[in-house]
């Protein structure tokens, strides 16, 4: 819930302008994407976390998987 609340909150922490300065195209256009589904629905939420998956693969980190004990 409190994520749903800073989306609708009128100011911005950071600006379009900061992201275009510091995030690539191809990551700026994925998190717009984002956004765009959270306005949506939970199926759009979905679809899109099934695409970034393919497009950034999750890095698994080996020592974290050696560290746990289950």
């Amino acid at each position: 819930m409190r994520f749903w609340w800073q989306l609708s909150m009128p100011y911005q922490e950071v600006s379009l302008e900061e992201l275009r300065l510091n995030v690539g195209r191809q990551k700026l256009d994925a998190l717009m994407e984002l956004i765009s589904a959270i306005r949506s629905s939970h199926d759009e939420i979905d679809a899109w976390l099934a695409d970034a998956e393919k497009t950034f693969p999750v890095i698994q980190d080996r020592g974290f998987s050696s560290d746990r004990s289950d």
